[in-house]
């Protein structure tokens, strides 16, 4: 059942999201009438993109397994602070990161200071009309969009699930420190958190609840923005691409991807370290932001559509619409595939890793060493087969 405390957390993001559609308004200078029918119109367009996630939250969740109020914490969390920190950390690492590469490639800008300050140099370029050379200007841009902005998205995703739940696990990984004559060696072990008589854990369902949430809660406040910057006269099919916004699967896919290798951790007891668990993750999502897909911190784009793979759609005789929406090139349809093919990836992996977590507290049941022996032999099988 769902608490007044998890209905005051949903109405307040929807406040929020209505108070956005009312600033979003373009012009502001309409008469008030006018400008109430367009407040309206807004955000009934910021709607349609949670229907896409909402029903793929839906469509994963078990109550047998989960807390509903845990569910909307984690989303509340993810959607206010989880927004916010992850905006003002890229803002910090990409002002470095451009500060870096501008000091290895172009060091002439710096000859704009002290009458401009360095640390926010690398934002006000244009206004300076300063024009960097384009391989500055690409290292820069790749630094920051394709390496920095998804391991902070990623990262931050993680840490808003575990900050906000606890989820049930079988194994705890602790860093063991060897001290040898030279230097310290650092080590990750896995430690069983359940006696042999406790009942262990089989169902790897809440992981992936809960990091759906996290990354809707990203997601929604990003897209919603996004719409709500897509709302003049010259914009076009704003419902059609308000539910495109929604649709586009990268934030799910990488959560979905992150909450399986956790779980592969802390249930089945494959030793993983961090890095390794939001490494696939990450790498989806600087190839998502390489073709097109902003980071958090870029506030707008000249060309919104381009971000989701699609044309601008332009008002066809015939009224096809559809026929735009499909990929034309090459290109596009190779990156549907891939997302296709990680789909499938993230469906299979759910079925193994429960088999595998049942199995380990049915058939090897008090026998981790074998089990552990028996996870090391299918995955030198596998990379066998696959060489």
């Amino acid at each position: 059942r769902i608490s007044f405390d998890s209905i005051q957390k949903l109405s307040f993001s929807t406040l929020g999201v209505a108070l956005l559609s009312y600033c979003a308004v373009s012009p502001r200078s309409l008469p008030f009438p006018e400008y109430n029918r367009l407040f309206l119109q807004n955000l009934s367009i910021v709607w349609l993109a949670a229907i896409g996630p909402v029903f793929s939250l839906l469509a994963v969740y078990d109550g047998k397994y989960n807390n509903i109020n845990t569910v909307i914490g984690t989303f509340h969390v993810s959607f206010t602070l989880g927004y916010a920190l992850a905006f003002i950390s890229e803002i910090f690492v990409t002002t470095a990161v451009r500060l870096g590469v501008f000091k290895i490639w172009e060091p002439a800008i710096f000859s704009l200071t002290p009458e401009v300050p360095s640390i926010i140099l690398p934002w006000v370029l244009r206004e300076k009309q300063y024009k960097p050379k384009r391989i500055t200007l690409f290292a820069a841009d790749f630094a920051a969009s394709c390496v920095a902005s998804p391991i902070i998205e990623e990262y931050l995703k993680l840490k808003v699930m575990q900050w906000t739940c606890k989820l049930p696990r079988n194994f705890k990984q602790s860093i063991n420190v060897q001290k040898t004559k030279r230097r310290k060696k650092l080590s990750y072990v896995l430690q069983p958190v359940r006696s042999k008589d406790a009942p262990q854990v089989a169902n790897i369902n809440c992981y992936i609840t809960q990091m759906l949430a996290a990354s809707l809660g990203l997601k929604l406040f990003d897209v919603s923005r996004r719409i709500l910057m897509y709302t003049k006269e010259t914009d076009e099919y704003k419902r059609i691409y308000a539910v495109c916004r929604g649709t586009f699967p990268i934030h799910e896919l990488c959560g979905t991807m992150t909450a399986l290798l956790l779980a592969r951790r802390d249930v089945v007891g494959d030793n993983l370290p961090q890095w390794k668990i939001i490494g696939p993750a990450v790498f989806l999502h600087a190839m998502a932001n390489f073709r097109g897909m902003k980071p958090i911190f870029k506030w707008n784009s000249s060309t919104p559509w381009s971000e989701m793979q699609i044309n601008r759609l332009k008002k066809d005789d015939n009224g096809y619409i559809w026929k735009q929406l499909i990929p034309q090139t090459y290109s596009k349809l190779v990156w549907m595939t891939i997302l296709f093919r990680v789909f499938g990836f993230c469906i299979k992996n759910y079925y193994l890793v429960g088999r595998q977590a049942m199995k380990r507290t049915t058939t090897y049941s008090g026998k981790l060493y074998a089990f552990n022996a028996k996870l090391q032999t299918d995955a030198m099988l596998k990379k066998t087969k696959n060489d």
